[in-house]
C-alpha cells in the first residue's frame, strides 16, 4: 500500500513537473504564455469552487436532517 501511494504521488508529481517544463519552453511570448497560465488557473479554481460548494449544500442538507430527526425524537421522549 505504501508502495502504491508513493508511486502515484510520484506520477502526479512529474506530470505536474512536466506540464510546467512544457508551458515554460513553448514558443509562446511571455504575455501570452501567462494569460494562457492565468485562465488556465482561473478555469481550475472555478471548477474548485463550484465542487466545494457541492459538497457544502451537501453537508448543509444532511446536517439539517440530522437536527430535525433528532428534534423529532426528543418530542416522542
Amino acid at each position: 500500500m505504501k508502495n502504491t501511494t508513493m508511486c502515484v504521488a510520484s506520477l502526479l508529481g512529474g506530470l505536474i513537473i512536466g506540464s510546467a517544463l512544457a508551458m515554460l519552453f513553448t514558443p509562446q511570448s511571455g504575455p501570452e504564455l501567462r494569460h494562457h497560465i492565468k485562465g488556465f488557473v482561473d478555469d481550475e479554481v472555478s471548477k474548485l469552487k463550484t465542487k466545494a460548494d457541492a459538497v457544502h449544500d451537501k453537508l448543509k442538507a444532511e446536517i439539517e436532517a440530522a437536527r430535525c430527526k433528532c428534534g423529532a425524537e426528543e418530542k416522542e421522549a
